[in-house]
């Protein structure tokens, strides 16, 4: 357990209302950080927090705010609020995403237009308004890719092209900002969420759930979130695969 001050980090995390980010949110907290954490969702964040708190044993201590990652002028207000807040930011993870499956030429172009916005546009809002932060407390990006960041799947074409996009921000950062803001790109596979539930091709959904039950549970990915934080200091992790266990 962290719970020495000097360690602590400041981190700012979206869509931390359920799934990987919730679970991100709370294990952050438990082990001694600071997380400003934002989400549409105010009721089920505030929840979040609530457990978040309860489970803390370390000082960590999780502030909420309601927000569209959308939303220009509110990203920049929230991360000034954070460091208000806290006084300064350590670490920023863009994590809010969705994915929406279907043959391309089955497809609504409206999903293909929110997975744009949500996981490309939106990381690059967040990005842009926390760099001047990161680049005076040297601090780190963690972007939450995919396995569909360095592969195409059947059905998910659009969402692999999202997902290319934060594999591709994140060692642009580390090109161009060298010493100035590291860089991590967490690339899981299936996941235990609700992240499936999206899709409202109802054949797709039978064909996929199963996989996605069967997934790592969010918590796993959050410790690999926590590693890459406390290993500064000590290396740069710069990007991580992980998958299923074959043998769960």
């Amino acid at each position: 357990m962290n719970t020495d001050s000097t360690s602590s980090r400041v981190i700012f995390l979206t869509g931390a209302s359920s799934g990987i980010g919730a679970a991100t949110a709370r294990m952050l907290v438990a082990h001694g950080h600071q997380v400003f954490a934002t989400a549409r969702r105010k009721q089920m964040l505030d929840a979040v927090a609530e457990q978040a708190h309860a489970d803390s044993q370390g000082g960590g201590r999780m502030v909420t705010m309601e927000l569209d990652v959308l939303d220009r002028s509110a990203q920049v207000a929230a991360v000034h609020q954070c460091v208000q807040e806290f006084g300064k930011l350590d670490v920023a993870i863009p994590n809010a995403g969705l994915g929406v499956f279907s043959p391309l030429d089955q497809a609504d172009l409206e999903d293909w237009m929110t997975m744009v916005d949500v996981n490309v546009k939106g990381v690059l809002i967040t990005l842009h308004a926390c760099l001047p932060h990161l680049m005076a407390s040297q601090g780190l990006v963690i972007n939450i890719g995919s396995v569909a960041s360095r592969n195409v799947f059947p059905n998910s074409g659009v969402y692999c092209a999202t997902k290319h996009a934060v594999l591709a921000l994140g060692e642009a950062i580390r090109q161009d900002l060298k010493s100035k803001v590291a860089s991590t790109t967490i690339c899981p596979g299936a996941v235990d969420t609700a992240f499936i539930e999206q899709t409202r091709d109802t054949a797709l959904l039978e064909q996929y759930r199963p996989g996605f039950r069967e997934g790592m549970a969010p918590e796993f990915v959050a410790r690999q979130v926590l590693a890459a934080i406390e290993a500064r200091g000590e290396g740069i992790i710069s990007d991580i695969t992980i998958r299923p266990d074959f043998m769960g």
